[in-house]
């Protein structure tokens, strides 16, 4: 057999191999890609572990500083819904205190019902299990005149005023157990933007299993600060599988320290 003969059958048997190694490689699935990086992650993990037991491998050391543990122990902990309504990244939590014993309950996370998002927090008191829904697309802010704060005589807005950062609220949840009641209160709270806090100071109950159409200030607000909560009920003799129809509407009393 010829010089050239021999080339042609090398260089031919070096094409076939390509092309085999190219069908093979696009026609792997998913599957095969996933146990391949798994394959490849246990490689150098091994090889990891290797070195660390190697006693010829000397790493340096170097300490952590204090500061960045801080920081980042403050973002893993930090509270998701502290973050997601008010953009304050803070160890402190949104707590809604139970209208029946005051226990605190911590709003946790997030979770959508019939198109509404609520932040949740789950609770268990005793034997009783149970949840806090606060509706926080209905978060109506409060603008107190603020005179009638004891330090500061701007006539800027409370949240406005930079030597007093802390902006009043109202919003609606609900606390529902394992039993069948799904109670609506509307709480006011105390958002203190320096020091990154919030306080619940008190409650009214709205009904059970009702609907709210409407929150808003009776304008001028001024002293004696009112709010109009408008929402739809039952009839006395109505069962609470229907659906609510009858409109109603409660005016609130609000000072600084509460609502009644």
């Amino acid at each position: 057999m010829s010089m050239f003969s021999k080339l042609t059958i090398a260089a031919t048997l070096v094409i076939l191999t390509i092309l085999a190694a190219g069908i093979y490689r696009f026609n792997l699935t998913n599957d095969d890609l996933y146990d391949a990086f798994e394959a490849e992650q246990i490689m150098l993990d091994d090889k990891a572990n290797n070195e660390a037991n190697d006693d010829t491998t000397v790493l340096p050391k170097i300490a952590p500083q204090t500061n960045d543990i801080e920081a980042a122990t403050s973002v893993a902990n930090a509270s998701e819904v502290m973050q997601k309504l008010f953009s304050l990244q803070t160890v402190n939590h949104f707590e809604v205190n139970l209208p029946e014993n005051s226990k605190s309950i911590k709003l946790t996370h997030f979770i959508k019902i019939n198109q509404t998002e609520f932040a949740i927090g789950d609770y268990q008191d005793g034997e009783v299990k149970g949840r806090v829904l606060l509706d926080y697309l209905r978060i109506t802010p409060l603008n107190f005149d603020p005179a009638l704060e004891p330090d500061t005589q701007s006539s800027a807005p409370i949240q406005d005023d930079p030597k007093v950062q802390i902006m009043p609220f109202v919003a609606p949840f609900m606390v529902t157990t394992q039993g069948s009641g799904a109670f609506w209160y509307l709480g006011f709270f105390n958002l203190d933007y320096e020091y990154k806090s919030l306080k619940h100071l008190s409650s009214v109950m709205l009904g059970d299993r009702v609907e709210i159409d409407s929150i808003e200030p009776i304008y001028p607000f001024e002293a004696p600060y009112k709010l109009l909560v408008t929402y739809r009920d039952r009839a006395p003799n109505q069962p609470m599988s229907a659906s609510p129809e009858i409109v109603k509407t409660l005016e609130v009393n609000v000072s600084e320290t509460g609502i009644h």
